[in-house]
């Protein structure tokens, strides 16, 4: 099982002119940071050219998107703070902390999604081919999403611990096999 991406989220314990911020972080960077301006109250920066996404809001509150792993999400995190500093931006209440990772896995076979979609249950599952190709199905006995796809590729999310992410796909594979026996 890989581990395709991370999240994280914190707070800076202040608020931020978003627009003071971005072209100080560009002087300092010599470079365009590729910001993305949503609205006021929110921009969406790359501190390097295909590295994290790092959405800054008003209020001080952030998040770290595509980081490869736990510890590239740590490094990412420890980096902004850093760069933060260096421009002279005060961090009185600095919080950050893992929300989620995206795992995959795949079967290497094919699915069938809609027997799928009956023998795990109307109720732990959605499957509406016409507005998304994959199965979303919520194991009750795990946190975590799993999008199954037909060519037998599968995403979990919703969970930090790859263990569990494993156990939620092995409960996965152990359905399909009764499937196939039957």
């Amino acid at each position: 099982m890989e581990i395709v991406s991370t999240m994280g989220s914190g707070s800076l314990g202040r608020e931020l002119d978003l627009e003071v911020l971005v072209s100080s972080l560009q002087n300092h960077l010599n470079s365009s940071i590729d910001a993305n301006f949503t609205s006021n109250g929110m921009a969406t920066v790359r501190l390097e050219e295909g590295g994290p996404a790092y959405t800054l809001y008003r209020t001080g509150t952030f998040q770290i998107r595509g980081a490869t792993d736990e510890e590239h999400l740590t490094e990412s995190a420890d980096r902004f703070r850093e760069v933060l500093s260096e421009i002279g931006v005060e961090i009185p209440d600095y919080e950050f902390r893992h929300v989620t990772s995206v795992f995959m896995e795949d079967l290497g076979r094919e699915v069938n999604l809609e027997a799928l979609t009956i023998a795990l249950g109307m109720e732990d599952t959605e499957y509406e081919p016409e507005q998304f190709p994959g199965l979303i199905y919520r194991p009750p006995e795990y946190e975590v999403t799993l999008l199954v796809f037909a060519s037998g590729k599968i995403i979990v999310g919703g969970t930090t611990d790859r263990s569990e992410a494993k156990s939620a796909v092995q409960q996965l594979k152990d359905e399909l096999a009764v499937l196939d026996r039957a």
